[in-house]
């Protein structure tokens, strides 16, 4: 058990022992490529914050999704409009079919 300890010891000694190369002479520096910052600050609602193209295709997709989800509405409302004429035309029908029941007449048997 002891050399188990004593290996555990050693490798993480050794793991951790491991540096990374410090760039501070001239040869390392000239070797490093150069780094390059894009620090053009761009206003997120001002012109050139999105190209044209990309606005136009956003604008297109909204006004594809307005244009179908008005038109679902009006097809549910025009559903809704035709299921309420059919039972005021059935309701309809029923009370003409009373109406234009032939009234049975009876007459009074006189006996003589």
């Amino acid at each position: 058990m002891k050399h188990f300890y004593f290996f555990l010891i050693l490798a993480s000694t050794l793991s951790c022992s491991k540096k990374a190369p410090v760039l501070n002479n001239s040869d390392q520096l000239d070797a490093a490529p150069p780094i390059t910052y894009d620090t053009t600050a761009i206003d997120s609602f001002g012109p050139g914050a999105t190209p044209e193209s990309v606005m136009a295709k956003i604008n297109a997709v909204a006004i594809k999704r307005e244009k179908d989800s008005l038109a679902a509405i009006a097809k549910a409302e025009q559903e809704k409009l035709d299921k309420e004429k059919a039972k005021l035309e059935a309701e309809k029908a029923k009370e003409e079919k009373k109406e234009t029941k032939p009234e049975v007449k009876t007459e009074p048997v006189v006996t003589p």
